[in-house]
């Protein structure tokens, strides 16, 4: 199994429909990480698995 680290976002860390990747800080869209599972930076060599959860509240 994958070591997994959660990371809390903030305001400061979204963008408009997306996100900074922790590790290289290459803006990823939440579309590509619900299609690929992964950051965007694969180009600089980033290969940093990313997954969004959601929490519904009622």
């Amino acid at each position: 199994m994958a070591d997994e680290h959660h990371h809390r976002l903030t305001e400061r860390d979204g963008m408009e429909m997306g996100i900074r990747c922790p590790n290289c800080g290459t803006y990823t869209s939440f579309g590509d990480i619900l299609a690929t599972g992964a950051c965007r930076g694969g180009w600089k060599g980033c290969r940093t698995g990313l997954r969004l959860d959601l929490v519904v509240v009622e």
